[in-house]
């Protein structure tokens, strides 16, 4: 990679990046916590944002029947998901003449990005195995990466356009070997300072690798036959013949469709393209400035997401509530075992990508027994609930606490070589050995053993229950210590494996 490049690009002014509005949305919707009247007031900051937001609930594509006329009651009738949609959808198609990259047309890029969205929402439809409204979010933003280089370093990218349209080589291709990455890179490695879920950058980051085996992600793969139906629907599209084979070539080994129902799936997105342009056709003989239509056109892009948002969010929140259920401790409100299953394999799944360090917690509860033998079952019940909440408490943000069984418990902490775990173990330890349960006329003591299990160099996503038996056998030895300590061990993804 030409790191110098790719540093240029990031710490560029021209770097296209969502207002401060929209930022503190972002911090916002991430607070379960944040009230409507929170969100609200934040949108009022920006009077444009509030204007189209109003529009939008009132408009014919949000299904709300009733006129709303305060940003705290449109809000309500939108729900926070549905703020966020629309905050960052609004803030990537804002409208710009400051792009002077030659060969880079604004205008044909914003209708690929839009038809990268309309052909991901539909194959989500069709795989059944990503939200809708997700699927078009990342069609719609995994083409920035191109956006932002072309507005950053606009020579440089020219030559590639320019090598780009006299040769029939993949575009990622000759940024690879021009610039040193592509734009997959750079639009996923900004996307993740905009704090959009991990999923959607890791896609993005995934989709234009250049190895010859589909994307592991099933996002992954959708953006990449939508960026395929995106070029075959482009009319500036000078490699159609090319193209096509391509097409049908991507849908037949990413989503086992033959020609005829590849052709038909095409037809329906350009449908809907087609429809998007009509929305915007003027009468015979007006005039309207290309910024205004380009920037109508966006906002239609956006009133698109949402209907679609709006569409499931009934099925999609009933749903998210049997999950919550499915996932969480009754007794605890942590994590249960099944999530901590789940999110060690997603955990191990990303590290094995990334070569980092993954680091593994096993908590016991030291001597349980005896506050239930001494002071009944609700003592015990009471122990695990405020040990649980002193763990969650104190642990980072990007640690993972979950009730593993009984009163034993799991901290996922990815990313972390042996020093940081021993001094995150170290601030468990101490914070429940100091905490004081709260029982009848005498207050309960507790303390905790640790085991740490370093794993650096994860090969493989199977390596689960190897990970888990390293760090039990190493809080068998702070058991065997005297107990109310920590005990560690470092080994190699290599050493799983044997």
């Amino acid at each position: 990679m030409n790191s110098l490049l790719f540093k240029k690009i990031e710490v560029s002014p021209r770097l296209p990046t969502p207002p401060a509005v929209v930022m503190r949305l972002l911090e916002l919707t991430q607070n379960e916590n944040t009230t409507i009247q929170e969100l609200a007031d934040t949108i009022a900051l920006d009077p444009a944002l509030t204007s189209k937001v109003l529009r939008f609930v009132n408009s014919p594509m949000s299904g709300i029947s009733r006129t709303v006329t305060s940003l705290p009651h449109a809000v309500a009738m939108l729900g926070v998901r549905a703020v966020k949609l629309l905050a960052l959808s609004l803030s990537f198609l804002a409208p710009r003449s400051d792009c002077d990259c030659p060969g880079f047309d604004v205008q044909t890029f914003t209708m690929q990005s839009a038809t990268c969205g309309i052909a991901s929402r539909k194959l989500a439809e069709f795989t059944k195995t990503t939200p809708p409204q997700e699927a078009f979010l990342a069609g719609l933003l995994s083409q920035i990466g191109r956006l932002m280089v072309a507005m950053t370093i606009p020579k440089e990218y020219g030559e590639v356009l320019e090598q780009s349209n006299e040769s029939p080589t993949d575009l990622a291709l000759i940024e690879q070997d021009i610039l040193g990455f592509n734009y997959g890179d750079i639009g996923a490695r900004v996307l993740r300072r905009w704090r959009l879920p991990i999923n959607i950058c890791d896609a993005i980051s995934q989709f234009r690798q250049s190895q010859p085996q589909p994307p592991q992600m099933v996002l992954g793969r959708i953006l990449l036959a939508a960026e395929s139906v995106a070029v075959m629907i482009s009319p500036s599209s000078n490699k159609i013949p090319t193209e096509r084979d391509v097409y049908f070539n991507k849908m037949e080994i990413l989503f086992d469709m033959d020609q005829t129902q590849a052709s038909q799936f095409l037809s329906e997105v350009a449908s809907e393209a087609d429809e998007m342009r009509k929305t915007l056709s003027l009468p015979s003989g007006s005039m309207r400035a290309t910024e205004e239509l380009e920037y109508a056109m966006k906002e239609r892009v956006a009133e698109l997401s949402m209907a679609v948002h709006l569409e499931h969010k009934e099925m999609a929140e009933n749903q998210e509530e049997l999950m919550r259920r499915a996932t969480t401790d009754a007794l605890t409100g942590i994590g249960n075992r099944a999530a901590f299953d789940a999110r060690m394999s997603l955990e191990l799944e990303r590290i094995t990508r990334s070569g980092q360090s993954f680091g593994l917690l096993m908590i016991d509860v030291d001597n349980f027994k005896v506050f239930n033998d001494t002071h009944g079952h609700q003592a015990g019940d009471c122990v695990l609930k405020e040990v649980a909440k002193v763990l969650d408490d104190n642990a980072r943000k990007i640690d993972y606490v979950a009730r593993y069984g009984g009163e034993e418990f799991a901290v996922i902490a990815p990313e972390t070589g042996m020093n940081g775990l021993v001094l995150l173990s170290e601030r468990l330890r101490q914070a429940v050995e100091s905490l004081s349960v709260p029982w009848h006329d005498a207050p309960l003591k507790v303390t905790i053993s640790i085991g740490v299990a370093e794993i650096t160099e994860v090969m493989s996503v199977d390596s689960s229950a190897a990970i888990i038996k390293i760090a039990d056998d190493q809080l068998y030895e702070a058991k065997a210590s005297g107990r109310n300590c920590v005990r560690g061990q470092s080994v190699t993804g290599a050493a799983l494996c044997v």
